[in-house]
């Protein structure tokens, strides 16, 4: 803008300032003379000036005004202009920039309004609630439900929908159960935005005879489209046709008009049924109404066309959508693979190799690891999104190797370089690949263009280095230079202490974290820091966190109540945890198996089998770790032969792969059954490298510590010695074999080649309470 443009727009706005009495006026005529930052930046001075004239219907006005402001600099100056010009101590405005915050996605700092607001309304926690919601993060929308309801607010319909939203989302049917209580209480039940909702918990759960129910009890001329919508898509998921066309001819006789989702979820039956005449029967009256264009009915349209094998209809409707979306691609490229037209659908793809990124997308969940390559490779100028694409699709197939070697190659690529995202899925294959050396140029690569100060980017480093035992150092380092830390650090942080038994330390940082002033907690730091109390066996501590997830709302969440039971266990509190676990409502395999790993470290093993067959009656199956807890309780109890039931049923019966942990388990269990024999028969047989055998080894070399069988013990040291391994265990049980047989000078000379071998024994610690 050259000199005098810029004299023109200052005497513009002059001569504005003067012919309007109000700011409010002054902002409404700048934002009609597009000239809408300047007027804000002018509103900022008159925060300066004594003799403004802004008066609190200015301030009103300026707020509802934000609205259509999208550049949150210009939020945070009518933020400032209100404190000073103090009206920010009105609830109303406190409402309104709360919601500004929130609506640009700045949720910590709409969360810190809200508590700074000293008597906060409906209108307020509503705002909050709705925001969580929309932005994804539907637990907090529902703690923060929860804390309303608490608070002696009585919910109104747009809060109760948005609450019901989240439930349905995160599958909180129980809770949604709940919330339908709620509203049928207030008298909510025939408003279009619950009864949609709660339509919608009761078809995503399965129950449409509910559903069904529920609908036919609202009031005719109350139901809402959405509501119909809802219950005509679940008897088209459910496969019953009839229904479905029932409930549409209902609605169109109802007085309700169809609107575009409707005729799509009608349009998707004629699909799935295959049924030509009702499809152009539909189709013809979308044309009629005005519906063609829309872009869920005409996408639906190309989709049946395209299923009945009328390509040409298939085609046509598609050059007449403006805009194409992924799902309708796909449906004409599968259209044409249905009827052989290999040439059409080729020039059709290789049009669609422009929207490759999707088609990437599409074959990595679909698991066609050869065509989404060939995709890729296609590309002429693969982007940034395409690189990340495909190394998430790869990632999310368990190649690792393949996903750093994409990255490797992206370093040397000269059309796009990785981003923090991109980094993110490389540092999480590279905590599935040994040695780490991936890992470490990840690592590099993140200093050198300067992602290391983005917290998220280097939580994940510290999560990395923490799935290497030996590399946990590294984890520290990491933490110890982040310059900010969030609850996702903390957590990372806290999570890698737990995972490599640095248990003081975790409690250690979480106490950090306490004084930090943006603490929070979260279901993972609670966990984490439970199972730390675990480790420990420190049950006042462990209470003092019991008790904190109770005060903040995570009881409900079942991997915190595992830990919970998890911690009494472990603390030799039985009793506490078998009373949690018969109070933990809708029970999943993680909470069944905390239970029964509790009786296994407790000595009851017959308990724990007796609850094995409790969780299959009840309908779950087990998993690799529900195995790993009932063989160590039949270890613990000398029940062989139920062992080797267990040890053999998991292929036979469940199809699982053995690791080593459960080989582990059976080799302790005859071990401590004196069928040392057995045990090392067990142990050659297993499919595993030799150096990988090295726990089992030490295993049985406690057996034969705690029998005194010298000469297998003595061979089995020696080839642990052989291996390398140097860890003082191996040495430790060896000289204790000798000492228990006497062999003075052989236990001895163990101890010396410790010496000589710069290997020591960790010293052990023991925790104990008194009057606790």
């Amino acid at each position: 803008m050259n000199f005098s443009n810029k004299c023109s727009v200052f005497f513009t706005h002059k001569i504005l300032l003067s012919a309007f009495s109000s700011w409010a006026g002054r902002l409404l005529s700048f934002s009609k003379n597009s000239v809408t930052k300047r007027s804000f930046h002018l509103l900022g001075i008159s925060g300066k000036q004594k003799n403004s004239g802004f008066c609190f219907q200015d301030c009103v006005s300026l707020l509802q005004h934000l609205v259509d402001i999208r550049d949150p600099r210009y939020g945070k100056s009518v933020h400032s202009l209100c404190i000073k010009t103090g009206f920010y101590t009105d609830v109303f405005v406190q409402n309104n920039i709360m919601r500004f915050y929130a609506n640009h996605g700045d949720l910590v700092n709409a969360h810190l309004l809200f508590e700074e607001i000293p008597e906060p309304n409906l209108v307020s926690c509503t705002s909050l609630i709705s925001s969580y919601v929309h932005d994804g993060q539907y637990d907090n929308g529902l703690r923060m439900f929860s804390l309303m309801c608490r608070s002696g607010f009585r919910p109104n319909e747009f809060g109760f929908s948005v609450a019901l939203k989240a439930c349905r989302i995160m599958q909180e049917f129980v809770f949604g159960m709940v919330i339908h209580g709620q509203i049928l209480k207030c008298g909510f039940e025939s408003c279009s935005f619950c009864s949609s909702s709660i339509l919608g918990i009761y078809v995503e759960w399965g129950d449409v005879e509910h559903a069904h129910k529920f609908f036919h009890g609202i009031p005719l001329g109350e139901r809402s489209e959405a509501s119909w919508n809802t219950l005509i898509d679940s008897y088209v998921q459910m496969s019953d046709p009839n229904e479905a066309l029932n409930l549409f001819r209902e609605m169109m006789h109802s007085g309700i008009s169809p609107n575009g989702f409707t005729y799509g979820i009608i349009i998707k039956l004629c699909a799935n049924e295959l049924n030509p005449e009702l499809g152009r029967s539909i189709h013809a009256q979308t044309v009629k109404v005005g519906f063609e264009g829309d872009v869920i009915v005409g996408g639906a349209l190309v989709d049946v066309y395209a299923k009945l094998g009328l390509l040409d209809d298939a085609c046509q409707m598609f050059w007449n959508l403006e805009e194409k979306d992924n799902m309708v691609w796909c449906a004409l490229l599968a259209g044409f693979h249905h009827v052989g037209d290999t040439a059409k659908g080729l020039n059709y793809y290789f049009m669609f190799l422009s929207e490759g990124n999707a088609l990437i997308e599409m074959y990595a969940k679909c698991g066609a690891v050869d065509n989404a390559k060939m995709v890729f490779k296609a590309m002429t100028v693969p982007n940034e999104f395409s690189w990340t694409t495909i190394m998430s699709g790869f990632c999310q197939l368990g190649q690792f190797e393949e996903v750093l070697r994409l990255f490797r190659d992206m370093l040397s690529s000269l059309s796009a370089k990785p981003s923090q995202f991109t980094v993110l899925i490389a540092v999480q294959a590279c905590m599935k690949l040994e040695p780490l050396d991936g890992g470490k140029q990840v690592h590099s690569y993140v200093i050198k263009v300067g992602f290391d100060s983005h917290p998220f980017v280097e939580s994940s480093l510290v999560s990395m280095y923490s799935a290497f035992k030996n590399e946990i150092q590294n984890a520290f380092l990491v933490f110890s230079f982040m310059k900010e830390r969030d609850l996702v650090s903390w957590c990372a942080m806290i999570t890698a202490c737990v995972q490599n038994g640095y248990y003081e330390e975790a409690l250690k940082h979480f106490s950090e974290f306490r004084i930090a002033p943006n603490f929070s907690v979260d279901e993972s730091i609670l966990s984490s820091c439970l199972s730390a109390c675990a480790g420990l066996a420190a049950i006042e501590m462990g209470k003092w966190f019991h008790a904190c997830v109770i005060k903040t709302g995570f009881e409900s969440h079942l991997h915190v109540a595992s830990s919970i039971i998890d911690m009494y266990s472990k603390c030799g509190s039985i009793k506490e945890a078998c009373q949690l676990f018969n109070k933990t409502e809708d029970q999943n395999l993680v909470t069944w198996t905390a239970m029964l790993s509790g009786y296994a470290h407790n000595g009851l093993g017959r308990e724990s089998v007796e609850l094995f067959s409790r969780m299959k009656e009840a309908g779950l199956k087990p998993d690799s770790i529900t195995f790993v807890g009932v063989l160590t309780a039949c270890s613990h109890a000398g029940l062989v032969e139920e062992g080797w039931q267990f040890f053999n049923s998991m292929t036979s019966d469940y199809g699982l792969e053995v690791n080593i942990n459960h080989y582990a388990c059976m080799v302790d269990l005859l071990g401590r059954a004196q069928q040392v024999e057995a045990a090392k028969a067990l142990i050659e047989k297993a499919p595993f490298h030799l150096k990988s055998k090295h726990l089992l080894w030490k295993t049985l070399l406690g057996a034969c510590n705690r029998h005194g069988n010298i000469e297998i013990g003595n061979r089995i040291a020696q080839m642990l010695v052989e291996l390398k391994t140097n860890e003082p265990s191996t040495y430790v049980l060896l000289s204790n074999i000798y000492a228990s047989a006497s062999m003075w000078d052989n236990s001895v000379e163990v101890r010396s080649k410790m010496k000589a071998e710069n290997v020591y024994k960790q010293p052990g610690s023991s925790w104990i309470q008194v009057a606790g």
